[in-house]
């Protein structure tokens, strides 16, 4: 049966806004060898998680981003108290629930990596908007995230992927205010490409379909600043029963 001319229009973008991020992150450091970056978490607190993205990627040296960046923001996501890695941490976010380690060789991840369990779990119900402090003036940029059927760690491997890429690719800096728009799905045809930034990955549950999990407004789209209709929360996560 030929797919209706809507559905191929969508997958059309989908696979276009994909061939972007592969083009950008390809060419970043070819011939790098692959690195990995271990992100800490003892609560799921999103806004402090992107504050300390943010930060963690804007400290990088151009080397080291580049690095990362060809090696696909690889990130890993663990179980434990960041203030017991503070002579280990490259980052820590603000409020303390969140530190980051590396970026490492991907072969030679850091010892205390192997004494920590991955994060599992179902995704909390989020607040429609979350707000992300920052210092620069102006309204705050939207970061619109989807949300059905995404775990707990997909959710987080979608927003980290988008932060950090978009810090070391120029497009967001670590001090400009955001709003986290949370939805069931995202409209592929209302995605922002550059100067904003979209991540495209295969569906969960089709590998052989597209879907898009977050996009970033370009700065020059700003929408009119509003007070957040929910408050910042923080969710305890757990370790995976599976090492």
């Amino acid at each position: 049966m030929t797919p209706p001319p809507a559905a191929v229009l969508t997958q059309d973008r989908l696979t276009a806004l994909f061939d972007e991020r592969t083009r950008l992150v390809a060419g970043a450091a070819p011939d790098a060898a692959s690195v990995t970056t271990f992100v800490v978490l003892r609560a799921f607190d999103v806004v402090d998680l992107v504050r300390g993205a943010r930060a963690f990627a804007t400290d990088l040296t151009e080397t080291e981003g580049r690095t990362w960046l060809g090696s696909w923001t690889r990130a890993r996501f663990l179980f434990g108290d960041p203030r017991n890695l503070t002579d280990r941490a490259r980052a820590v976010a603000p409020a303390g629930t969140a530190a980051w380690l590396g970026p490492h060789p991907s072969e030679h991840p850091p010892g205390v990596s192997r004494l920590l369990k991955p994060l599992t779990g179902s995704l909390p119900k989020l607040p429609r908007t979350l707000d992300v402090p920052g210092r620069a003036s102006g309204p705050p940029r939207e970061l619109r995230l989807a949300t059905r059927e995404v775990t707990l760690v997909n959710y987080l491997v979608h927003l980290h992927h988008t932060v950090a890429e978009a810090v070391l690719l120029g497009r967001l800096t670590a001090d400009e205010p955001l709003r986290l728009v949370h939805q069931a799905d995202l409209d592929p045809m209302h995605a922002h490409a550059g100067p904003g930034y979209a991540r495209v990955h295969y569906a969960a549950g089709d590998p052989s379909e597209l879907r898009l999990y977050t996009s970033l407004a370009p700065a020059e789209r700003r929408e009119p600043c509003v007070p957040p209709t929910s408050p910042s929360r923080t969710w305890p996560v757990s370790p995976s029963r599976h090492n």
